[in-house]
């Protein structure tokens, strides 16, 4: 077996690699190892869990708060219906040297039975702006939410991608290349274990209160 092979093997069963450290720009490498050539798993995004995001990416208690908001949202996703699929996580959040206003998620998701068709997926999202609009969900959840949807399109799903992937994957100020994290929905007791980790928030700036800009 090759090792790419064996990688890809590891990755059926649920094993990663842990998140890499800051390279010496303050980002996550784009890859880790010798060559860009490696194994999947050596390469962005990155496999991790909502635990390892809060225990790497958790550092200040700006970043303490957004990553309360961005549970909160996973929460309030798998209460209305999209209990399948993944996050990339990405944008300023995952650069060391900078204090975010917000987390940026490419957030892949499976439609859910009551909302298959395009029609009634339109109906459900409108009925659910608060947990599914992009200007709804940044101000309550301090979150920047892109959906991408895994049940439609293939060709849109493939541009959609191509273009979120290219605007993320460089620091916007000098265009260094930078990885992000993989992060997926369905894992209820391990986001509940990160927000016991975080602990309680101040009123005054719980970002699912609504008070962030």
């Amino acid at each position: 077996m090759t090792e790419a092979a064996a990688a890809h093997e590891c990755q059926s069963i649920g094993s990663f690699m842990p998140i890499p450290d800051f390279n010496i720009d303050g980002l996550l490498p784009p890859f880790v190892g010798g060559t860009p050539a490696g194994p999947s798993s050596d390469m962005s995004p990155y496999r991790g869990s909502a635990l390892e995001v809060v225990q790497v990416f958790g550092f200040s208690e700006g970043r303490r708060s957004i990553l309360r908001g961005w549970l909160l949202h996973r929460k309030a996703l798998r209460a209305v219906g999209f209990g399948t699929g993944f996050q990339w996580i990405d944008g300023s959040f995952v650069e060391k040297g900078k204090e975010p206003k917000d987390i940026d998620t490419m957030t892949f998701l499976r439609r859910p039975p009551h909302a298959r068709t395009l029609h009634d997926l339109g109906l459900f999202w409108q009925a659910n702006r608060p947990v599914l609009g992009r200007a709804e969900v940044k101000a309550s959840f301090h979150v920047d939410f892109l959906p991408l949807d895994l049940d439609g399109d293939d060709e849109l799903l493939v541009d959609l991608t191509r273009y979120y992937l290219s605007l993320f994957s460089h620091r916007r100020e000098d265009l260094v290349w930078k990885g992000m994290i993989q992060v997926p929905l369905d894992t209820v007791a391990e986001d509940d274990q990160a927000l016991q980790l975080l602990g309680p928030e101040p009123t005054s700036s719980d970002p699912a209160a609504g008070g962030g800009t």
